[in-house]
């Protein structure tokens, strides 16, 4: 299949998950039939070391995508316009209409199948597309027959093959939001330190999709999602938002253990968090080797986890949705 991917060019731009994620699972299944244009360069392994750029300064370090691909000058880009006038492809994909619409003219003027992707952290939807062709969103409050939902993903090739079942932390020591905890300079060291770990702190940033939620469960670790239950829908409806309920709710005294004015954001400060706090300091705090004693059935719950991702999670199955959806558009 030939596919056209269109995505943002402006440098302020880089790192667009929900952006490079589609493409990494349209690049999955199609190979280099996928045709990114302007070019996604900052993905390119090879390209980034032309450029001698320095991958410090992408969102996230790009940790756990910056390398997906190899190969750049591969990629023929040549006479894209010339190519949309003789329908050379058989879908163009606009991987971030909100930032760029390349060529929307032309694509509708010459009758190309084509699809819009919103992954922006609000819920606004640009209206003046939904009437056009499918517009996938990933902040989404109600689906229609042209507005679907879409979700971030994790590469297939991230994903841990097993569980440790010899953790070191309860807790993971990275904190969303303290940025001192912020210490991995290197991809292997961050994803060890999920794996190394029982459960993990996450929650809604600008919008309720993350790629740290990613991240955790690819490495084996268990999301604490804080307020999950809050979560439309339609917004993130390919994570299990069901079973991160239940382990929230079974679990979630654990942070009782941990100073809340540290591993909290003030929003989700209350007189309850502190009061807890305050009494499990009086008493002996859980430890690991305890915990783990008293829960084995917590190693259950985490290959659960880690087979759910691998099952439902990775960029492909999630490019592989949104090309079933085109097709029978």
């Amino acid at each position: 299949m030939k596919i056209l991917f269109i995505s943002a060019t402006s440098k302020n731009n880089l790192t667009d998950y929900m952006n490079d994620l589609t493409l990494h699972g349209l690049r999955g299944l199609f190979g280099n039939d996928v045709v990114d244009y302007p070019g996604c360069w900052y993905l390119y392994s090879d390209e980034v070391k032309k450029r001698n750029f320095d991958t410090n300064e992408l969102w996230g370090k790009g940790f756990n995508l910056n390398d997906s691909f190899e190969g750049y000058d591969l990629i023929n880009r040549n006479d894209i316009n010339a190519k949309i006038k003789s329908k050379y492809f058989d879908l163009i994909v606009y991987g971030s209409i909100r930032r760029s619409s390349h060529f929307l003219d032309e694509v509708i003027n010459n009758n190309n199948k084509y699809i819009f992707i919103d992954g922006e952290d609000d819920r606004f939807i640009e209206e003046r597309y939904t009437s056009k062709s499918i517009y996938f969103k990933r902040e989404l409050l109600t689906e229609t027959s042209n507005i679907k939902p879409i979700n971030f993903s994790i590469p297939k090739n991230k994903i841990i093959k097993e569980i440790n079942r010899k953790p070191k932390n309860l807790l993971s020591p990275l904190i969303p939001g303290r940025l001192e905890t912020y210490i991995y300079k290197d991809e292997k060291s961050y994803n060890q330190m999920y794996q190394n770990s029982v459960f993990a702190l996450t929650y809604r940033k600008g919008g309720w999709d993350c790629f740290r939620h990613y991240e955790i469960l690819m490495n084996g670790c268990i999301p604490f999602y804080l307020e999950i239950n809050k979560c439309p829908n339609k917004t993130l409806e390919k994570l299990p938002k069901d079973l991160l309920k239940e382990i929230l709710k079974k679990y979630e005294w654990i942070l009782s253990n941990y100073n809340p004015f540290f591993i909290y954001k003030y929003k989700f400060l209350d007189i309850k968090k502190i009061m807890l706090f305050l009494i499990s300091s009086i008493k002996s705090k859980e430890n690991l080797e305890n915990f783990i004693h008293k829960n084995e059935e917590i190693f259950e719950i985490k290959k659960q986890l880690l087979d759910y991702t691998k099952n439902n999670l990775t960029t492909e199955v999630i490019a592989k949705g949104i090309i079933e959806r085109a097709r029978s558009f």
